[in-house]
């Protein structure tokens, strides 16, 4: 028998995600991750999950892995030594960036410092013309020096963004040519390979990035894939994209950039998978782990995506899920302000030392700490009984630190961190819903991660969710994604002209020469013409106008009435995010897009929940703190709650990878997929 296995790789925990080709079942587990090496925690995680179902590493016909070896690089400034050539008189442009302040009303507001120090940027006397032509070609000779610097200043990885190269790579080519002469194992990023669009401070911010984090990339996924060689795996490692899709792992090396959302875009993927089951096509995701809050939107079944992300005041501006990420967790610490408020984050415990309930010598009081405080959270249930929890200790360090400096009692102390991280999620939240002209009132809430579904009800409390789905695995939802995700390439291509003045026969050129590179791309990964899949869209804005907005076009070729739908899209779709439109002005084209799909074949969804005649289970009961009190609060395992049960709150559902808190006024009943979902009592 064939399985397909993923790992997604947390702050907290590393997550594993095994389902057998032939039935569909699914098996799960989750082990502690190790920020020193991430592969050890990934291949301690492989190793538990075949030993525990007797599965052999060559029955493993697909592996997949959501890493975040790329983002911790960024954000933890520990990438590799970078240079960057550029063309004459370009070398601040990644200092300089836009003249939008960081904080609007901070007037000591930093920017965060350039990944390339200003002594490391080298110019040369180069030029690319607006049309694309070659003004001043490269010599020899005029890399010379630059050659010297490379050597006297052990630079690691090198960029080279060139002006104008997105409309004529060939003197960034040459270059690259010639620097491999003499320094053929140098790391060497392009813009014109990884981001052809116009936007010269996006592009080199682009390319900076992946150059940054390549060498470390590049060295982790090398030693993976030789530690699960040794173990005896016969699958290929596979990446996670930050758009939902897959790529291999030498694409993965050298394009590291498109990795920095990696293991969230799993969960993305699961929540489309589970509005298809529950016929809930509007879904708000929350992806709660130990450091970090990840959310996203799916509206009529699909997510939302952007090319314009920041990571740390980074632009990145590959496609990706839209997404909007916040330091709360429940390793996110609790502290008490200059001005004597409750803070809770964005600093977080992390694996180690962890909440101090953990007991591997944290000292400071977090949100895992406040819900074990309160009773929400089973200390004898943590990773199925392997791991205990040190109340004790917890309650000590939330008197001394957090209750007793705002005169509260322990239980106050706790439901206000609650309440403050709650609160943080919510506006984060907002980021990708309100503030882009949806309304959470039409959509239904899906929490996942292994915190999700604790704050899940106070969350939809606040946001007027229609209802609460918590997935039959909520800690395991990003890896069980990846294991339906398809192969995905994104080409792009500028494109620069009036909508009104369009040359339909050039940029169907344009769209051609996207697809056929595309195509030839997934047949070498071994796809058929029937599993490829194209879709074409195009950046379209207002003249004069400095951003854009993506647009869908339909069928594989353009003509006069799908660009005419295309610009009545883009004027309901300016509406509906910014509240007006201007019908009356011309549009302009910025770049044409081709995303192509290989379509992987996935397990299909069977229902698999028992049906119950049963009222009610046997329940055991403890008491759990709710508004200012304790009530008795039933405890239930997951596995339990068949179809047909129905749970009124206040209640506590466990399971190995998540514990979900249902509220008094709410009650929960088992669809036929085994997705949890959570509906408020009418008054």
């Amino acid at each position: 028998m064939q399985y397909r296995i993923g790992v997604d790789t947390g702050g907290t925990f590393t997550d594993v995600a095994l389902v057998s080709e032939q039935t569909g079942e699914t098996f799960i587990t989750k082990v502690p991750s190790t920020p020193e090496n991430s592969s050890i925690g990934v291949m301690n995680g492989l190793k538990q999950i075949l030993s525990e179902n007797n599965i052999s590493g060559q029955d493993l016909s697909f592996f997949i892995h959501g890493s975040t070896v790329a983002t911790n690089t960024l954000l933890e400034k520990k990438g590799a030594k970078t240079a960057l050539i550029t063309t004459k008189g370009f070398k601040d442009v990644i200092e300089i960036g836009r003249q939008t302040r960081p904080k609007l009303y901070e007037f000591r507001a930093r920017r965060s410092k350039p990944l390339i120090q200003r002594n490391l940027r080298w110019e040369l006397d180069e030029r690319i013309n607006a049309d694309g032509e070659i003004v001043k070609k490269i010599t020899e000779n005029d890399i010379q020096p630059i050659l010297k610097q490379i050597t006297e200043n052990q630079v690691e990885s090198l960029v080279i963004c060139f002006i104008n190269s997105f409309l004529n790579a060939e003197n960034e080519k040459k270059v690259k040519e010639l620097i491999l002469r003499q320094n053929p194992d140098l790391a060497i990023t392009l813009s014109s390979d990884i981001l052809p669009e116009i936007k010269e401070y996006e592009r080199t911010s682009t390319a900076t990035v992946n150059g940054y984090v390549m060498p470390k990339m590049q060295l982790y996924l090398r030693d993976l894939e030789n530690a699960l060689s040794e173990s005896g795996i016969s699958s290929d490692l596979y990446i996670m994209q930050s758009n939902g899709g897959v790529i291999t792992t030498d694409t993965a090396v050298e394009m590291p950039v498109r990795t920095v959302l990696s293991g969230p875009a799993g969960g993305v993927i699961a929540g489309t998978d589970i509005a298809k089951q529950t016929g809930l096509q509007n879904l708000i995701t929350i992806d709660m782990g130990g450091t970090s809050l990840d959310t996203a939107l799916i509206e009529n079944g699909i997510p939302q995506y952007t090319t314009n992300s920041k990571i740390d005041d980074f632009p990145i501006n590959v496609p990706m899920v839209e997404m909007h990420t916040i330091g709360s967790g429940g390793g996110s610490t609790a502290w008490i302000d200059s001005g004597g408020a409750l803070r809770v984050g964005p600093h977080s415990a992390g694996a180690v030392p962890g909440p101090v309930c953990y007991g591997k010598g944290g000292t400071e009081p977090t949100v895992s700490d406040a819900n074990a405080i309160l009773g929400r959270i089973n200390p004898d249930s943590i990773l199925g009984g392997r791991m205990k929890m040190d109340i004790d200790n917890s309650r000590k360090v939330m008197k001394e630190k957090i209750a007793d400096p705002l005169s509260l009692s322990v239980e106050e102390a706790a439901e206000g961190i609650l309440r403050v991280v709650n609160a943080n999620m919510v506006r984060g939240i907002r980021v990708i819903s309100v503030e882009k002209g949806h309304d959470t009132r039409d959509f239904s809430l899906l929490a996942f991660g292994g915190a999700g579904p604790l704050h899940a009800s106070d969350i939809a409390k606040e946001l007027d969710s229609k209802n609460i789905i918590i997935p039959p695995s909520p800690g395991i939802t990003c890896a069980s994604g990846m294991l339906i995700a398809d192969v995905r390439h994104d080409y792009v291509q500028s494109y620069i002209s009036n909508t009104d003045q369009l040359n339909i026969d050039e940029l169907n050129t344009i769209f051609e020469k996207m697809q056929r590179n595309a195509k030839e791309a997934l047949k070498k990964q071994g796809f058929s013409d029937e599993k490829i899949q194209l879709h074409l869209s195009i950046d379209l804005k207002y003249k004069n106008q400095a951003y854009d907005l993506n647009i869908s076009l339909s069928g594989n070729s353009v003509h006069t009435e799908a660009i005419d739908q295309a610009v009545k899209d883009f004027h309901s779709t300016h509406e509906k995010i910014y509240g007006f439109n201007r019908e009356d002005q011309a549009l302009e084209t910025v770049n044409a897009r081709v995303t192509s799909f290989g379509m992987i074949d996935k397990p299909e969804n069977k229902s698999t929940a028992s049906i119950s005649n049963q009222d009610d289970t046997e329940f055991k009961y403890r008491k759990v703190y709710f508004d200012g009190q304790y009530l008795d609060t039933k405890i239930a395992d997951r596995d339990s709650l068949l179809k047909g049960n129905e749970l009124v709150g206040p209640a506590i559902i466990e399971q190995l990878d998540s514990t979900i808190v249902i509220h008094p006024n709410q009650k929960a009943h088992t669809d036929e997929y085994k997705n949890l979902i959570i509906e408020n009592l009418l008054a």
